[in-house]
């Protein structure tokens, strides 16, 4: 009966611990870091926090129109990233905890776990700024939620508008 219990409660565990997480997770390829939201859209255009190391502090970082992480550099809106992406006031990473309250914190942040409160944008505008990005090859007329799909050799990362706009269509073996 022992054994029984246990084999029940090791096989309840296994089906709790497969479910997926639904937390969104930064991604990277040969040209750069882009975050990837819990409902699969990423943010386009747009500063977004972020909780970089999963301590309830989120650093804020700008996506450009590909949908990447801008790094040491200066962003379209006249602001300065560091070399994590993290935007960053005379020499300070800008931070914001999680209950919505602006502050300031000096070092740098990690790219795992995330959360959405923003500071500078109400929550209609950054769900604006989001957007699906999708996977092309140079040839072909699909365009791909998998990178891998189709044993695809360097696919582009574009927005769905964009790979839509330009005749693609979505592959029915990753939709």
């Amino acid at each position: 009966m022992k054994k029984f219990k246990l084999l029940i409660a090791t096989a309840m565990m296994s089906i709790v611990l497969s479910f997926a997480s639904f937390a969104g997770q930064w991604q990277s390829d040969s040209n750069g870091w882009w975050y990837q939201n819990d409902d699969g859209t990423y943010p386009v255009n747009a500063w977004q926090w972020i909780d970089g190391d999963a301590d309830g502090v989120l650093e804020c970082y700008y996506f450009n129109e590909k949908g990447y992480c801008l790094t040491n550099t200066t962003t379209p809106d006249g602001k300065t990233v560091n070399s994590n992406g993290a935007l960053i006031i005379s020499g300070i990473v800008q931070t914001q905890t999680i209950q919505n309250t602006s502050t300031a914190k000096s070092g740098s942040s990690g790219k795992s776990g995330a959360t959405q409160p923003t500071q500078t944008a109400s929550k209609e505008t950054t769900s604006n700024n989001k957007e699906r990005m999708v996977w092309v090859s140079r040839t072909g007329t699909k365009y791909h939620s998998d990178s891998n799909c189709s044993n695809m050799k360097n696919p582009s990362h574009m927005t769905q508008s964009e790979a839509e706009s330009l005749g693609r269509t979505p592959c029915s073996k990753c939709y």
